[in-house]
């Protein structure tokens, strides 16, 4: 399957694929069919897909993780003020947050194109 392909699928389905590309390329491992070049080469298949499934899979998780924290960062951004308001230190504070809410936007938005979601 195409790693395009994987994007729109949902959780339960990936980790089920996983599941069972982990358990073929487990007992192919036992078998001497294994040192054929076609199984070898079945095997290489299966371990790409893994490691796709993992990657979308993990993009999902660090998504949600960068989402819930640009949520904390935009709530702490409105309690400090605007940025015309207060002292030094709560300006550079400002700053700070607003730089690092930055930077997490940008993540989302290409964890979003990794994922699909």
């Amino acid at each position: 399957m195409s790693f395009e392909g994987l994007k729109g699928k949902p959780e339960k389905e990936l980790v089920a694929r996983l599941n069972e590309l982990a358990d073929d390329n487990f007992k192919a491992k036992f078998t001497t069919e294994a040192m054929t070049s076609a199984r070898g080469a079945q095997m290489l298949k299966r371990r790409r897909e893994v490691a796709q499934i993992r990657t979308v899979l993990e993009g999902r998780a660090r998504l949600e993780k960068a989402k819930a924290e640009a949520k904390k960062l935009e709530v702490a951004i409105k309690g400090i003020g605007a940025p015309h308001e207060g002292d030094k230190a709560r300006k550079d504070s400002r700053r700070k947050l607003t730089s690092r809410l930055g930077q997490l936007q940008r993540t989302i938005r290409e964890l979003d194109a990794l994922t699909g979601k």
